[in-house]
């Protein structure tokens, strides 16, 4: 006979493995300054030792350059304490920021996923199960020790301040996320949809606040003035603003691991691409390959907005979430620089996908959020194939679940305000005429 007990401890023994799993690759990436925590440190630790930014922006030696030209000035200041104590303390703070980032995650999501009528799975489990289905990701986001753990942390406890009715921690939450990243921004649009002013508002006021005062504080009104417009320069003129397909950059930001909508479109239909894929359409030159990414990106963000009008007092609970969830999608979907890492940002969706996969309610929706789990674990295999890479099929994967998330979360939340209704109904008092 199976033993309930255990049953019940199993996702637990998951998610610990999984966060153990998370903390030993994290560390061992960051003690030998590998991958992307070594960007962080040498930037962090030059602000510790100077007080200043590393003037070094276009040197000969890339390790000798200032190594986080896309982030915000103030990101380096915030994180110059870890270098005080060199790097292997440094290391054991990003570890324990990266899995204590997670579990935030986890348990935000657990909420999420409660059992609901008809759920075979528990909240939990419905969790250990997205988590085994992401692992690539969470794996590869562990590798890289990038910020991902840490705004998908932030954005899930903004969500659930929303819910709670803490409109202005929610709009905090948000803004130190995009403070982190730049691409939470895409929640300003969110919020203001959803008519919480005083969130949005709260967001703005929080980027202002954070990427400033720090910066003015130590390096002084002329130094930040020239930073940001160093950052200004870099991000919003230069390649970045073009997708990226200067062929001038270094190639890790335009090769095949880049599935932006700028860089799918250059190698598949531009002339003379350096990482054109194996089947090249080189019909278009590089401005007219930027013009018909501009015209995918617009399409896509003004179907986004579209689908997610309605206020936030006309959505039901699932619906919530299942739109904030998109807008995580979002984020990946939007950058000029999508790598694998950021699929991590997937795990939300996941999660109210799966739910709804095994439910016995919303039936109608059962279809789409099965087809949206099989795109996922596709997507998960087709990793090992470069050339399925380069052709962007993980984002075509994230613009098809956020498609079928929100159609299941629209789903879902005019059948259960149908059944509502009729609930309301049945439990009415008879009309006085129906007495007589």
């Amino acid at each position: 006979m199976p033993d309930p007990a255990n049953d019940a401890r199993r996702p637990y023994i998951v998610l610990a493995a999984v966060l153990l799993v998370v903390a030993v690759v994290s560390f061992r990436q960051a003690v030998l300054l590998d991958y992307d925590f070594h960007h962080f440190y040498r930037d962090a630790s030059y602000v510790w030792q100077h007080q200043a930014l590393n003037p070094d922006l276009d040197g000969a030696d890339p390790r000798a350059r200032r190594q986080l030209p896309f982030y915000l000035p103030v990101v380096a200041l915030l994180l110059s304490p870890i270098a005080a104590g060199g790097v292997v303390p440094a290391a054991v703070v990003w570890t324990v920021l990266q899995v204590a980032a997670l579990a935030t995650c986890l348990r935000i999501l657990g909420r999420w996923a409660e059992t609901a009528r008809g759920q075979p799975l528990s909240g939990l489990a419905c969790v250990a199960l997205a988590t085994l289905a992401a692992l690539p990701a969470i794996l590869v986001a562990a590798q890289f020790n990038q910020l991902s753990f840490l705004v998908l942390a932030l954005v899930l406890a903004a969500v659930a301040a929303l819910e709670r009715g803490k409109a202005m921690r929610a709009g905090v939450l948000f803004g130190s996320a995009t403070v982190l990243k730049l691409l939470p921004a895409v929640f300003l649009v969110w919020l203001l949809l959803k008519r919480q002013w005083s969130a949005a508002a709260s967001l703005v006021l929080t980027v202002l606040v954070v990427a400033l005062l720090p910066c003015l504080a130590v390096f002084g009104p002329a130094d930040t003035a020239r930073y940001h417009k160093q950052w200004w320069d870099h991000n919003v003129r230069g390649a970045p603003a073009r997708g990226m397909a200067d062929p001038s950059l270094r190639e890790h930001f335009i090769d095949h691991r880049n599935q932006s909508v700028a860089a799918v479109v250059n190698r598949v239909f531009g002339r003379d691409h350096r990482y054109a894929v194996p089947v090249n359409f080189p019909v278009l030159s590089e401005r007219a390959c930027g013009r018909v990414a501009a015209g995918l990106w617009l399409a896509l963000a003004a179907g986004l907005i579209w689908t997610t009008r309605r206020p936030q007092r006309a959505l039901r609970e699932f619906r919530l979430r299942g739109e904030a969830a998109c807008y995580v999608l979002a984020m990946l979907v939007f950058s000029p620089l999508f790598r694998q890492y950021y699929l991590v940002w997937a795990l939300p969706a996941l999660v109210l996908l799966l739910r709804m996969s095994g439910g016995l309610e919303a039936g109608g929706a059962r279809a789409a959020a099965r087809t949206a789990v099989v795109l996922w674990i596709i997507g998960m295999v087709a990793w090992m194939s470069e050339t399925a890479r380069a052709y962007g099929v993980h984002l075509l994967m994230s613009i098809a679940i956020a498609a079928l998330l929100l159609a299941v979360a629209a789903r879902v939340d005019r059948e259960r305000t149908d059944s509502a209704d009729e609930d309301r109904q049945r439990s009415a008092p008879p009309p006085e005429n129906a007495k007589a």
